[in-house]
């Protein structure tokens, strides 16, 4: 301790380390990510794309696929693609009120999710491991896929402006969302 009363020691390099490059990674994809969602209008599209992902994983979590395990990330990938091209075939129908339908895609998705675990005994405990993220325990095995999806994503959004317009756009933002949400799982 120092004179201050504070214990430098318990900043530990191993937790916060980790911690703290998880957090830049996430800051690297979401603030060019963020402006396209401002200048679009569409401020509640991550809160959709992540339910959908939680009903993608909730799903295989019902049917006993190991949380963490790469059955369970490719099914909340899948699920989060499949809710971003639902989302781009929407804005390019009806543009105007797309933050609305936003808004009934996440309360549907939200509503399955209670659905599936209506009946499961251990319902509580699966809401609760997806809603359970901690940032502080995330490991240097966790960030290097993760770095490398958010430079193949970094890549294709500065490399190639046209994919920013239209479907490219919600997939990127998809694989963006779902991967940021994953960090930090038990």
């Amino acid at each position: 301790m120092n004179d201050l009363g504070i214990d430098w020691q318990a900043l530990d390099p191993s937790i916060l380390g980790p911690a703290f490059c998880a957090g830049l990674l996430v800051l690297a994809t979401h603030v060019p990510l963020g402006r396209e969602v401002l200048k679009r209008g569409i401020i509640f599209i991550d809160l959709a794309i992540a339910q959908i992902a939680g009903l993608g994983m909730l799903t295989a979590q019902i049917h006993d696929w190991r949380l963490g395990g790469w059955g369970v990330q490719l099914t909340a990938a899948g699920s989060a693609l499949l809710g971003a091209m639902l989302l781009g075939w929407l804005d390019s129908h009806w543009p105007k009120v797309q933050e609305a339908l936003i808004g009934i895609i996440f309360v549907l998705a939200a509503t399955g999710s209670l659905l599936l675990i209506a009946h499961n005994p251990h319902g509580g405990e699966h809401i609760k491991e997806l809603l359970s993220g901690q940032i502080l325990w995330v490991g240097w095995s966790q960030l290097i896929p993760v770095a490398a999806l958010y430079a193949l994503l970094l890549a294709l959004w500065f490399g190639l402006p046209r994919l920013r317009g239209g479907a490219g756009f919600y997939l990127i933002f998809a694989l963006a969302i779902t991967a940021s949400v994953q960090l930090g799982r038990p």
